[in-house]
């Protein structure tokens, strides 16, 4: 694994290692690697990473980029014949293992290069590659039981002799550690090579984004529209109620002025006038919304210096009109980078789109009206710290929807080293295993009748209606639970299925009926239909908002980030049903508005919060913890005392201590102000 902070160059890093890697000659002067293949989880390969492939000089044939007009079969041609750079989205090996298009690779050798080693790398897309560049074994298939070739299946999923893995990412999360990482001198993995964020801060390649940061919240106060007062499923109605407020005229319209009047006035004239903006939104509705205000308030002004674009995936419908990302922008989806480089585009309006991978040097300031978390965060705040010299550029961020220490705590595992100290191993799928027993929907019968047929070299289609009445014996099962334990059912598996697969590429696991029921599950998920039930209803014809009011909250200057950090994987846990708790719909706005209209008053929130603080610290086991753990393992024994603090001390405040017991966001913003202070009083320090 190689950690490169973003923005630093590292897809020119990737490009010359390709170039050093395809000239790799051992002592007999024989090529080291047949192939080098770089490989992406974008669908479309990134064009910026072609450009630095191409730019360096090759002999002609000795590279091939499988773009978006390339077939899977092509890519399946080019590891087979001589290429010897080879340039793809990591998609396109499963579908070579989906349509059979093995190839003898065995006598040949391999260098990946993983552009941004994320989820994709880490699941079934992962095991794909190392598949299908491993090679096919055709001898003797009839003599083949299922459990050879099962035992096979699972050998091709992990490290394979013949591949040698460079990963390259700016944000690793701890399943990207343990599956590329290095045993460092402390015993624990990490990156084999680091250019961390901190270091490239000062040596002046990047920006940090985390400086000149403020930040916003929307204030508003709801009201019934309707005489009834309905049983609403509260989580869902304050999740529809939440999207309602979202996509609320005045809302958008209120944030738009705050943008543009802000780009104006101290944006625009930014590196001679060529600065541009970028707003992230909360869904593709949200941006055709942003889209149509902006255009609306520019209009309306007579501004001719500030213009628009707007980017989102596919077509969305909209009171009967349906929009689309070229429709809106008069312009196709391939000229969009390069219009929005020239200087007539000033601000791209973004859902789900340019928020990786976008290199646009000219990005002075970024608009976040949506909630963003870990990674996600840091990459796409990281489209900013891009350098534009000769200009000293400074970056501006305005976030309607986060908390600078949230944001900050999303950095800090990116900003120097990052370590992992506690792996996921075998036994760790066993509560999963266990749960879906629980169940009681699955019959080994069926699993293993399944595989029977699922390994035949051909099937007919007798045969695949028979896998899928076993399916079905399943299916009718879930079906008879509740709705909650459906969706807590497909969860868990989705769990299990995610899990087993890392394990078995992570590590040397080898249990062929746990793969069976993997290969079962991973065919069942697909059929398991949670959809409708009690969602189903409309809240905007319910509600009424009135007295919006964008307030600034902070004004944050470059943020001291925690130098070295440790993380560890998450252990897999059974979903549990979302118990939907039916209230009144005056008490669920009754609700929202405690939280989003009126604040608690300072002083009843402040006693409050010291009555936790000395709950905390009158904890014995807390205690025990605090005096023999580090600080960043006390944090997990410590947010389990907080749940146990609220639960005693209720009745001292009830609806405070709700909203605490109810929002976890909330919850830890405000415990974890004395979280540091009660570990030293703990540990018996000053």
């Amino acid at each position: 694994m190689i950690e490169h902070s973003a923005g630093s160059g590292k897809t020119n890093t990737i490009a010359w290692l390709a170039h050093i890697l395809a000239s790799l000659h051992d002592d007999a002067n024989r090529n080291i690697f047949s192939n080098i293949i770089i490989v992406t989880d974008r669908i479309i390969v990134d064009r910026q990473l072609q450009d630095a492939v191409t730019q360096i000089e090759h002999k002609s044939g000795q590279l091939k980029v499988m773009d978006d007009d390339c077939k899977s079969e092509d890519l399946a041609n080019a590891l087979r014949g001589n290429t010897k750079i080879i340039v793809t989205t990591i998609h396109k090996f499963f579908y070579i293992l989906e349509n059979n298009l093995l190839g003898r690779l065995k006598d040949k050798t391999f260098a990946v290069l993983i552009d941004e080693a994320h989820s994709s790398t880490e699941g079934t897309l992962m095991q794909a590659v190392t598949t299908v560049l491993s090679g096919s074994n055709e001898d003797d298939e009839e003599d083949r039981t299922i459990e050879d070739k099962i035992s096979e299946e699972i050998q091709k999923s992990g490290k394979q002799p013949n591949v040698s893995m460079i990963a390259f990412t700016a944000t690793p999360k701890p399943s990207t550690i343990q599956l590329f990482g290095v045993l460092n001198e402390n015993g624990k993995k990490g990156a084999f090579d680091l250019y961390s964020m901190r270091q490239a801060i000062e040596e002046g390649y990047i920006l940090n984004v985390l400086d000149n940061y403020v930040t916003w919240k929307t204030y508003f106060h709801l009201n019934k529209a309707i005489e009834e007062d309905p049983e609403m499923q509260s989580i869902t109605a304050k999740r529809k109620i939440a999207r309602f407020i979202d996509l609320h005229d005045t809302n958008i319209s209120q944030k738009v002025e705050i943008i543009i009047e802000h780009f104006r006035h101290n944006v625009a004239h930014c590196l001679d006038g060529k600065a541009k903006a970028m707003v992230v939104t909360s869904s593709r509705e949200a941006a055709v919304k942003y889209k149509k205000e902006f255009e609306r308030y520019i209009a309306a002004h007579g501004y001719t210096n500030i213009h628009a674009l707007v980017a989102f995936s596919g077509k969305i419908t909209i009171d009967g009109d349906t929009y689309s990302e070229e429709s809106m922008n008069n312009i196709s989806e391939e000229e969009l980078r390069k219009e929005f480089d020239r200087s007539y585009y000033q601000v791209l309006l973004v859902a789900n789109k340019y928020q990786t991978g976008f290199d646009q040097p000219k990005l002075v300031a970024m608009y976040i009206d949506k909630k963003l978390k870990g990674v996600a965060a840091v990459q796409t705040l990281s489209r900013l710290n891009r350098i534009y010299p000769p200009y000293d550029k400074r970056t501006f961020v305005l976030d309607f929807k986060n908390e600078y220490e949230d944001i900050k705590k999303a950095f800090a595992p990116y900003y120097e080293s990052t370590e992992l100290f506690e792996t996921i191993s075998p036994h760790d799928i066993r509560d999963l295993d266990t749960a879906i027993d629980g169940y009681d929907i699955l019959n080994e019968e069926d699993i293993e009748a399944f595989n029977n047929y699922l390994y035949l070299t051909k099937r007919s289609s007798k045969d695949k209606s028979k896998m899928w009445s076993l399916l079905d014996n399943a299916l009718q099962k879930i079906k008879t639970k509740p709705l909650a334990e459906q969706i807590a059912i497909r969860t868990t598996i989705r769990r299990f299925l995610k899990v087993y697969c890392f394990i078995i590429q992570a590590t040397a696991y080898e249990n062929i009926s746990l793969h069976k029921r993997y290969n079962y599950l991973s065919y069942l998920i697909k059929e398991i239909d949670v959809s409708g039930g009690g969602n189903d209803f409309d809240i905007a014809d319910k509600i009424t908002v009135s007295s919006f009011v964008q307030k600034q909250t902070s004004v944050n200057k470059v943020a001291e980030i925690e130098a070295k950090y440790e993380v560890k994987i998450q252990k897999p846990k059974p979903a549990m049903p979302e118990v939907e708790q039916l209230k009144m719909l005056s008490v669920i706005i009754e609700e929202i508005n405690a939280q989003y209209g009126v604040n608690y008053e300072k002083d009843v929130a402040t006693k409050s919060a010291l009555q936790i603080r000395d709950l905390l610290l009158k904890d014995e086991r807390l205690k025990a913890s605090a005096k023999s753990n580090s600080l960043a393992d006390f944090r997990f024994a410590y947010e389990d005392s907080v749940s146990d603090a609220l639960v005693n001390g209720y009745e001292q405040n009830v609806d405070f201590y709700t909203l605490l017991l109810g929002n976890a966001e909330i919850r830890e913003r405000i415990t974890n102000v004395f979280m540091e202070e009660i570990y030293r009083i703990l540990r018996g320090e000053k």
